[in-house]
């Protein structure tokens, strides 16, 4: 669903391919808006991505640009989650209605979301099940 931003650096793959081009980078609060029409799209994937501080922002973005009964598609790392029923709770909220979930995969979670409508709390609201545990690697 997220594309490379404008702002990205593009860089060559191996040496002697050319300089890297740099762009301008716009503010901070235009980097989780993705350059597409509110309701445009019918699935939204996020595959390990919601490793930031801003996974709302991120999920708002989804909400925006999905379609009314639009498919959001999460897996994530099962060792974040706390507590998975506060975190539906908080999808919920943000105006998503769970469609189904699979977590007996020792490592990772499976969820798809059907969009409900718009976000149901504002955005000063705080949703405690967001806050997700960071990754933990552990050596083989």
């Amino acid at each position: 669903m997220f594309e490379e931003p404008e702002w990205a650096e593009a860089a060559p793959v191996a040496a002697g391919l050319g300089p890297v081009i740099s762009r301008p980078q716009p503010a901070a609060a235009l980097q989780n808006r993705v350059p597409l029409e509110d309701e445009s799209v019918d699935v939204a994937v996020f595959c390990l991505s919601l490793m930031g501080t801003n996974i709302r922002d991120f999920l708002e973005e989804a909400n925006r640009v999905l379609k009314p009964g639009g498919l959001l598609k999460v897996a994530e790392v099962s060792s974040r989650f706390e507590d998975v029923r506060t975190f539906l709770r908080a999808m919920t909220k943000l105006g998503f209605k769970i469609v189904s979930k699979d977590l007996t995969n020792s490592h990772f979670f499976l969820f798809d979301f059907q969009k409900t409508g718009p976000p149901q709390v504002g955005p000063k609201a705080q949703l405690s099940g967001l806050k997700l545990h960071p990754c933990l690697y552990k050596r083989r």
